[in-house]
């Protein structure tokens, strides 16, 4: 990018403002699987998923490995203070003791905790690991946590930090939580003689029990609270399963899925997006839900790449967006680059040409950068010939 453009851009991002989002402390994203043996009071502060907006938390979930007993914990937040040394906090709230039980936890607070952006959240164990067991952990690339000895309040705290490893627990601010999206499904024909459906694959990881709605969006409207929905419910080891998911909503067309939990914890979703040729079998691509948190937010960078062939294979781009508005800025190879301001709660899938590429080139990168609001986009590729598909959701670059 040249130099005009990177500073046309930095200011932007500078002066847009942040969407509206749920609150969240923590996280219950990644699969549990460690545990320690400690000596109590011991606490575990995740410091990799801070609190994402102001608001006011009132349900909190964990995973809890072992016997469990009366009084196991005590849940904290904790607020980063300015300060030359690392680990300085200042206690928030605290609430507890809570009795703990093997497997999935719920814990409401009462009363509900006023937290800020960046706040965190902490467990103290209080009952030996031997007779009650402890939260448990989970692997995460790139994430951090720290623990120390004793029951924490303020000040400087003196523990081990450790990385590529969270808590497996959060705090929410609503009984239902936007978990993520799949951002398109569809029950429709397609060009060329095709006639695209999504399958869809739901369980709850490490058994236990997930229960939520799926929200059909139609591409193109806006999102409407009369939108349709479908409730689910999964326990143990085992998946439901849909053949044609938007068919099963009785819906039909191009759409987008929220995936939503009303009991804290979040579904295992995958889907496979598929041209039905009858007799002839099926062809296509896995889509799998899409965390919010993983959805692309201010300041991220993402890359297409148009197709090789562009005679035979043709290119659409899929644009979701959460409760804000999405201002994102593309650039096309060095010809060309567009800001646009994609609607709040809103999804549709474009053509080159829609943004602003009418005479694509084959082999090119095309720069996706946000500057405000949150976003899943991805770029979806289809043979003119076959009708066989693929698709690339945008990441991190």
């Amino acid at each position: 990018m040249h130099r005009p453009a990177v500073v046309a851009f930095l200011f932007m991002l500078l002066v847009l403002p942040a969407s509206a989002q749920s609150v969240v402390v923590g996280s219950q994203h990644q699969i549990p699987g460690l545990q320690y043996i400690f000596n109590t009071p011991h606490t575990v502060i995740d410091v990799s998923h801070p609190a994402t907006a102001n608001g006011n938390v009132t349900l909190t979930s964990f995973f809890w490995g072992g016997a469990g007993c009366t009084g196991a914990l005590k849940i904290k937040f904790l607020r980063p203070t300015v300060s030359d040394s690392l680990g300085a906090f200042t206690l928030v709230a605290e609430r507890g003791p809570f009795t703990a039980l093997n497997g999935r936890n719920r814990a409401p607070l009462t009363p509900p905790v006023a937290v800020q952006k960046g706040d965190l959240l902490a467990i103290t164990m209080l009952v030996p690991f031997t007779s009650c067991g402890s939260v448990m952990l989970a692997y995460e690339t790139g994430a951090a946590m720290m623990e120390l000895n004793g029951d924490v309040s303020s000040g400087t705290l003196n523990g081990g930090y450790y990385r590529d490893a969270t808590l497996a627990a959060r705090a929410v601010d609503t009984n239902e939580v936007l978990e993520g999206v799949i951002p398109a499904v569809g029950s429709l024909q397609g060009g060329f003689g095709s006639f695209f459906r999504t399958s869809l694959q739901v369980g709850c990881p490490s058994g236990g029990e997930c229960v939520g709605k799926f929200v059909f969006h139609p591409a193109g409207v806006p999102f409407s609270p009369s939108d349709q929905t479908l409730p689910y419910s999964v326990s143990g080891t085992t998946a439901t399963s849909y053949t044609d998911i938007v068919a099963t909503m009785g819906k039909s067309g191009l759409g987008t899925l929220d995936v939503i939990s009303n009991d804290g914890f979040p579904p295992l979703v995958t889907a496979r997006v598929y041209n039905d040729a009858g007799t002839g079998g099926t062809s296509g691509f896995t889509e799998d839900m899409i965390p919010t948190v993983n959805m692309l937010h201010q300041g991220d960078h993402g890359i297409i790449l148009t197709p090789a062939d562009l005679t035979n294979y043709r290119m659409n781009v899929g644009v979701r967006t959460l409760s804000g508005v999405a201002r994102v800025n593309i650039q096309i190879g060095s010809r060309t680059q567009t800001t646009f301001d994609f609607p709040a709660s809103s999804f549709k899938q474009y053509t080159l040409a829609e943004l602003g590429d009418p005479s694509p080139i084959a082999n090119e990168q095309i720069h996706i950068f946000v500057l405000g609001g949150d976003v899943a986009i991805y770029a979806s590729t289809t043979d003119n010939r076959t009708n066989d598909s693929s698709a690339r959701i945008l990441r991190r670059e």
